[in-house]
């Protein structure tokens, strides 16, 4: 299986909550750059990690329902591809082929942040199942406790992989 570091994007433009709420005309422009910078560096993202991405951009805790929907209208706009991934979907370009030939370590992702297809180079080459498998993943990505919304996501992924394989 072949591993590489997760590069994560870090050169934001500036944008704030007040004009993406205004609307001003540069801060929804850089707005854009900015997702589309993010994804092209770090797909397939999952939705939760670009909005941690743009959290730090925007250097708040929370992004609201409000930024939410000017985040998603940017999306669908710059037309990038999605697919479920249980808790959200991942993004990536839409001229791309969804090709996951490596998995990306030493990240600062959650287990249900990484993308199925992504984990599904891991399931493979642990060649295990169940629990098993769930406690290898978790070891793997130096995490310790189970929790329930890793289990429903490992779950989910080890169902997914059988209706691909």
């Amino acid at each position: 299986m072949k591993t590489k570091d997760y590069i994560r994007f870090q050169e934001y433009l500036p944008i704030s909550l007040d004009g993406m709420y205004s609307g001003n005309k540069t801060v929804l422009n850089n707005l854009d750059e900015n997702i589309k910078r993010i994804i092209m560096q770090e797909y397939p993202i999952t939705l939760n990690t670009l909005k941690q991405r743009l959290r730090e951009a925007l250097n708040v805790g929370k992004i609201s329902q409000k930024a939410l929907d000017i985040i998603l209208e940017s999306i669908t706009k710059q037309g990038f591809s999605k697919t479920d991934n249980l808790y959200d979907f991942a993004l990536w370009p839409q001229n791309s082929a969804f090709e996951v030939n490596v998995l990306r370590i030493n990240s600062d992702r959650q287990i249900y942040d990484i993308p199925y297809q992504e984990m599904a180079l891991l399931v493979n080459y642990l060649n295990l199942s169940g629990e098993e498998l769930y406690r290898a993943i978790l070891k793997y990505f130096g995490y310790e406790v189970l929790t329930k919304k890793a289990l429903v996501y490992l779950e989910f992924v080890e169902a997914k992989i059988k209706t691909i394989s």
